[in-house]
Formats: structure tokens, sequence, C-alpha cells
């Protein structure tokens, strides 16, 4: 009897692999990718150990599910997010490589995040990229990471030089509207006017509840009030 569970047992995890490494294999056959490198940062010969600071949101890669824009779902994949280049990486043995279109990748879920390239305005110009999905609705509420790397500082008398760093990622957040473009929320009166004629509701409920038009919980509170109209 033993012998049948632990066969039972060894079956299912050679059952689980083959699955992994079939939807790894899809992957690759069905996006472009590029093996990533270390020195491609700025121009600069550096490997990641040279910089202090760290890109990625988490340094670790998690299992996660990724869903196309054609539906097509691959699940079982090492995914991390790198703020710095934005783009969605992956894991594959000893070597790690991008996502590529990452236009294609309607959710990346793992860590506990959810993300998806969209369209959105830079205030130049429409661009994608990937942002992480707070709440879900007619309104999406977003948030866009940015990374920035700094160059090592030149040496000065009686001061020490910062090393080559990556700053901690930054947080804008943007509100998509009807698969609009997303908007950045610069202020308050910016966020109100993304809500049309509902604004006037909007802005009542934010001053009867005194809720701060910042940070995650509280935005979230007010696009899920505009949602519920």
């Amino acid at each position: 009897m033993k012998r049948v569970i632990f066969g039972i047992f060894m079956l299912m995890i050679l059952t689980g692999s083959l699955r992994a490494q079939t939807m790894m294999n899809g992957l690759m056959d069905d996006f472009r990718f590029k093996k990533i490198t270390e020195g491609t940062y700025a121009g600069n010969s550096l490997k990641l150990s040279d910089i202090k600071g760290t890109p990625f949101l988490e340094e670790d890669f998690n299992p996660g599910k990724i869903t196309t824009r054609d539906g097509v779902v691959y699940t079982d994949i090492p995914l991390r997010y790198n703020g710095y280049t934005d783009d969605l990486e992956f894991r594959k043995g000893e070597d790690n490589y991008n996502i590529d279109p990452k236009t294609n990748v309607k959710r990346a879920e793992f860590g506990g995040r959810t993300f998806s390239c969209l369209s959105y305005d830079d205030g130049k110009k429409i661009k994608d990229g990937f942002f992480e999905i707070l709440t879900e609705g007619k309104a999406i509420l977003l948030v866009k990471y940015t990374v920035k790397f700094l160059e090592k500082d030149e040496v000065k008398a009686f001061a020490e030089p910062k090393p080559a760093r990556f700053d901690p990622a930054l947080k804008e957040y943007y509100i998509t509207i009807d698969n609009a473009p997303a908007q950045l929320i610069s202020n308050k009166k910016g966020l109100l006017e993304m809500f049309g004629d509902k604004k006037g509701s909007v802005e009542t409920y934010i001053s009867k509840n005194k809720i701060p038009v910042r940070g995650d919980d509280a935005l979230t509170k007010i696009v899920v009030y505009y949602n519920s109209l």
C-alpha cells in the first residue's frame, strides 16, 4: 500500500514538472524573448552586484500565470517585474529572459500582484507600459512603478562618493475608464475631472468621508465608490 501511495505521489510530481515545462516551452514559442545579460545599464559595463539597490520590485521570481490578449493562459511561470526597464522577466533553468512583445500581456499574476500592459498618456504621447492593477470595474486604478539608475558620483574632496545605484521604486497612480489610455492622477481636481458627470457625487463622497487623494487604500476607496454609481 505504501509503495502504491509513493508511486502516485511521484507520478503527481512528475506530471506537474512536465506540465510546467510544457507551459514554459509554449511561452517561449509564442513570445519573442531576449536572454538578459549583465552590463546593460545606461551603457555601462556593470553587473547588478556592482550597483547598490535593485531594479526589481522583488528580487526573487514567483510562480505566476500569464494571460495573453488572445486568451492563451500559461501557468507555473517564474516571474518578476523590472521597474528600470519596465519589463516582465521570467526564468528558465539558470537563465533570465524578458517577455516581448509586452503589449500581448493582458494579465500577469504573481507574488500576490496583478500586472497588465496598457496604453497610457505620459504627458507628451501615448505609450505602452506595465501597470499593477489595484481595483477593477468601469474605472481601473493602476500603479506605474519607475526605478531610476544613477551614475557613480565623481570623487570630490572631503566627500564620500556615492556608488552607482538604483533609486527605490517611484509609484505613480493612473486611472483608465472604458479602455481609454490611462491618465496620471496629478491632483484632486484632475482626478475629479476624470469622473465626468459623476465628479460631483465623488467629490461629496471624498469630503464627507475625509479621504485623502493619495495612497493605495484611499484611492481604491474612491474608485470603488465611482464604480458603484
